[in-house]
């Protein structure tokens, strides 16, 4: 099941054109039919995925492998400025067209994005999911690109990346730090130097390399099956595939002074590739370390890190951080604590899971949460089809939450600790935000 852990480094909905679905259902006397999903694999190499839910409002999803990962020097940038062009004018239609469509049929569009993809998302009610696959298929395949337009975008992107907040900031910059030599370590916001210099040619030469039907995948919920792999025939896209560098942690550290009062510090080794029994394992200490309280506004003291923040004196908070990718990932601890204390809170969290070794009750407690995070991220339908998106398209594949949890039913305290040690014995990375005069360097810990 791909992680949700990390939500900073995935960028939420930069456009949302039209007023939300609703719709009410009324109670009947009959019981609907359950269904299984169904996976699809087109000969043009693009994945389609659905589940039927029988919902009134259907959720579609349009997913490429189009991410910062993919960019290269001279569109670094590239990603984030597509994301924030959706619901602009497209080669076919104007911005107002795609608004009064979208808000006539009672829908909602977004688009998100991540390193390794990004995702067209509608909602819209049942009855007009053919307006809505349109529209996606629109804003996705034809983005128009004008200069105008572009230029007046310019002022959104300025005001977001003005709104990045430290924690975020400081993900960011542990991926540059972790994958110095891949695409993994790319931004995913538009750097300062190519702001406003990204020509149409160069966006549109990013968006033809990586939108192609090989690189696609497309999923939806509460919608016939049939009628997604109808519309994946009649895009008519090229096969053409990109490569990209492999992901290998390099180890390494970034520091970014703010003189905020508030740091925030990130730490972590080689975590797990999506679908790998160490993704599991990993899934596993994550929740052994800590990743907050479970109740709202209680307390985590009883996890590892909490009780090493306690332990240390200083004013903070810790969680245990795990992302994966297609091809690895990155496992180990976030940080933020008081500028004045973050040295000696960061020190004690170290050292606590520095040569962790974990029990069999440690293992049985951490099960039974992820197992319970995995089947309550099935109670939102965004979450639901975000996963069913990433899945198909990083895997090819998709493994219900029911598959998954089962999966968690066969990690061992052994099989965690090994994860661990890989995890955590190897090559450390470091990023730090805010003010650096207590935070100890990487080779001092």
């Amino acid at each position: 099941m791909a992680s949700n852990a990390l939500k900073p480094s995935l960028l939420r909905s930069v456009a949302k054109r039209g007023y939300a679905a609703q719709a009410s259902t009324q109670q009947s006397s009959f019981s609907l039919p359950s269904h299984e999903p169904k996976v699809t694999a087109l000969p043009s190499g693009a994945v389609v995925a659905s589940l039927e839910t029988n919902a009134p409002v259907s959720r579609l999803a349009i997913l490429f492998k189009a991410g910062s990962r993919y960019e290269q020097a001279k569109n670094l940038g590239a990603s984030h400025t597509l994301r924030a062009c959706v619901g602009l004018g497209t080669k076919n239609k104007s911005a107002f067209n795609i608004t009064r469509t979208v808000q006539q049929a009672g829908g909602a569009l977004s688009c998100e994005s991540g390193r390794e993809h990004i995702h067209y998302g509608m909602d819209i009610i049942r009855d007009s999911v053919d307006t809505g696959l349109d529209i996606l298929g629109e804003v996705s395949l034809h983005p128009g690109l004008k200069t105008w337009e572009l230029g007046d975008n310019l002022r959104r992107i300025k005001d977001e990346l003005a709104t990045v907040d430290p924690s975020t900031l400081a993900i960011d910059l542990l991926h540059k730090a972790s994958y110095r030599n891949s695409g993994l370590g790319n931004s995913l916001f538009v750097p300062n130097h190519h702001l406003g210099k990204l020509a149409p040619e160069l966006l549109g030469d990013f968006h033809a390399s990586t939108h192609t039907a090989s690189r696609m995948a497309i999923v939806g919920l509460g919608v016939d099956h049939g009628t997604l792999v109808s519309f994946a025939n009649g895009l008519g896209l090229s096969s053409a595939s990109g490569a990209s560098t492999a992901a290998t942690v390099s180890g390494g550290e970034i520091r970014h002074e703010t003189g905020a009062p508030v740091t925030v510090v990130a730490v972590a080794g080689p975590g797990a590739s999506i679908g790998t029994n160490d993704a599991a394992a990993l899934a596993v200490a994550q929740h052994i370390l800590g990743v907050g309280p479970g109740t709202k506004r209680g307390s985590a003291a009883s996890n590892i890190l909490a009780g090493s923040v306690a332990a240390s004196g200083g004013l903070g908070s810790a969680s245990a951080l795990n992302v994966n990718y297609s091809d690895g990932g990155l496992f180990g601890y976030f940080v933020i604590a008081d500028s004045a204390s973050v040295g000696k809170v960061v020190s004690s969290v170290h050292s606590a899971v520095k040569g962790l070794k974990v029990s069999d009750a440690d293992v049985a407690r951490a099960k039974n949460q992820v197992k319970a995070a995995i089947l309550m991220a099935t109670e939102s339908s965004a979450a639901a089809i975000e996963d069913m998106g990433l899945q198909a398209l990083l895997t090819g594949a998709y493994r219900t939450p029911t598959a998954a949890a089962a999966a968690v039913d066969s990690v061992t305290a052994g099989t965690v600790n090994a994860a661990l040690s890989k995890a955590l014995g190897g090559k450390l990375s470091m990023s730090a935000v805010g003010s650096m005069a207590s935070v100890p360097y990487l080779d001092q810990m």
